[in-house]
């Protein structure tokens, strides 16, 4: 289940790492915090709504860190934002599987337009792109 928000997460760090190079920021990485529950139970899904609230907070201060440094808008002039944080709209399994795609979604945005400004300043190329 964390396979794609770990992946998330490696990107954005990754990107941290380009800006803290290039300029003066102490960008600080993006750490997924631990869920303790271990049954799918209203602890789990509290635990669970707090990681990813916490994620799209950390990729929202990022987001600030460009906008500070106007690297928030692409050269065809679409402009970045920070990922909504979304609701989860019920208790069941399903709704917290359909909660983490659409909140990995989101923040997948975000990290594939922030790539393509960083492409366009010349921070980091295709390749780099993808975390290598």
């Amino acid at each position: 289940m964390d396979s794609e928000l770990d992946m998330l997460i490696h990107a954005f760090n990754h990107l941290s790492d380009v800006i803290n190079r290039y300029f003066d920021t102490e960008l600080e990485h993006i750490v997924k915090t631990d869920i303790t529950a271990t049954t799918f139970n209203s602890n789990y899904r509290d635990q669970l709504l707090a990681r990813y609230y916490n994620v799209t907070k950390d990729v929202s201060r990022f987001i600030q860190a460009l906008e500070k440094l106007k690297f928030n808008r692409t050269v065809d002039g679409t402009l970045l934002s920070c990922p909504a944080l979304l609701k989860m709209e019920g208790l069941t399994f399903n709704d917290v599987q359909n909660y983490i795609t659409k909140q990995e979604n989101e923040i997948n945005q975000t990290l594939t337009l922030t790539k393509q400004i960083l492409i366009e300043q010349g921070l980091i190329d295709e390749e780099e792109s993808n975390g290598n």
